[in-house]
């Protein structure tokens, strides 16, 4: 049954105070001290999102192109295992995987929910992938197994959508995958990749991770009344970015 969520995601969930996927609260692109110190004292975030760059040397939270932060890898991971919630390792460059996947094996396995995310694969009008994708998965089940993997494909607004194509590659990359993983789908994309989508989810034990941002509420409805909150989380905002609360509003 594709709303059915697998029991081997509660030990995800129940850290987090939830039983669904949907009803983890986000915060996107939590990387600099303000944001992040606002979302830890935040009761509607269990969840925190941040992008992780290699600037000059440095490993830093920041997104491209954002070449400066004001925080560490490490001091972002341990006031967010402080505080108790889950993280979200958002690798923006290959260089860093392998010293945050160690440095988080050491100091939040086993503390707090973690995910580690990359974008592996070409998607729709997006540029081709950074990461290799076999290396990736590899680096993140050796040297971070509690983690969860949240993959994806690089995306840019105004292409037609998800292919076909694009859907079956990653299929394909993660049939000798035993991991628990969800497939991150852009949400202006996804209204039409749906109905695949709706087989994934009859096939697979996988969750969705619908995210971007969200121009108007007709989007939002559609998301709301369409997608299951049993299998998907849902790291969506406004244009504004003001993260909404999908499955509570």
């Amino acid at each position: 049954m594709a709303n059915a969520l697998a029991a081997r995601w509660l030990p995800v969930l129940e850290p987090l105070g939830v039983s669904r996927p949907g009803d983890v609260g986000w915060i996107h692109g939590a990387n600099r001290s303000q944001a992040l110190l606002g979302a830890l004292s935040d009761p509607k975030v269990q969840f925190i999102e941040g992008d992780i760059s290699l600037v000059g040397g440095e490993i830093i939270m920041a997104h491209p192109l954002v070449v400066e932060s004001d925080l560490s890898f490490e001091r972002w991971l341990d006031l967010t295992v402080a505080a108790g919630k889950g993280a979200k390792l958002d690798f923006k460059s290959p260089e860093a995987v392998v010293p945050c996947l160690t440095y988080a094996g050491k100091r939040a396995a086993g503390k707090i929910p973690l995910c580690a995310n990359a974008d592996i694969l070409a998607g729709p009008g997006g540029d081709e992938a950074l990461f290799k994708p076999d290396e990736f998965v590899s680096q993140c089940k050796k040297l971070l197994p509690q983690a969860f993997l949240s993959l994806g494909w690089t995306v840019e607004e105004g292409d037609p959508g998800y292919t076909e194509a694009m859907i079956d590659a990653m299929l394909e990359l993660l049939v000798e995958i035993d991991a628990e993983v969800t497939l991150c789908f852009f949400a202006g994309y996804l209204p039409g990749a749906w109905s695949r989508v709706e087989e994934i989810l009859e096939e697979t034990e996988y969750t969705l991770t619908v995210w971007g941002r969200i121009r108007d509420r007709s989007l939002a409805s559609w998301i709301r009344d369409n997608t299951p909150a049993e299998r998907c989380f849902y790291d969506i905002q406004w244009r504004d970015g003001t993260q909404i609360h999908l499955a509570l509003s």
